[in-house]
């Protein structure tokens, strides 16, 4: 071979799969802490079905494309200000109160002031 060949390769050069797309939506976290919580995400999807109807929110469908919108549902119901729970305690009034918001949103019933 009459020449030569310097490369520097790196783990990254041998991902499969590789999509700049992906990785930038990767790095971006939710802006609220209801968006990556289970319950506090469908909460937030029943909401915005309630009130947007035309968008068809799924049941079952995580949908990140969503995130906008549930945001906005995020101020709706006056949850911003709303501290991600810590302790085990918390945790168990935190599912106590979207459960009782959840079923407030589903009923179109008045939404029960923000526990302390």
């Amino acid at each position: 071979m009459p020449y030569v060949v310097e490369l520097d390769l790196t783990p990254s050069d041998f991902r499969q799969f590789y999509c700049a797309e992906d990785e930038s939506a990767a790095a971006k976290a939710p802006a609220h802490w209801l968006l990556s919580a289970v319950y506090g995400r469908d909460l937030l999807k029943a909401k915005l079905r309630k009130e947007r109807p035309d968008l068809n929110v799924s049941y079952w469908r995580h949908g990140a494309d969503l995130d906008p919108h549930l945001e906005c549902m995020v101020d709706s119901l006056g949850l911003r200000g709303w501290v991600q729970p810590a302790t085990v305690a918390a945790r168990v009034r935190y599912l106590k109160f979207v459960l009782s918001l959840m079923v407030a949103v589903e009923n179109g019933k008045p939404i029960p002031p923000l526990p302390l």
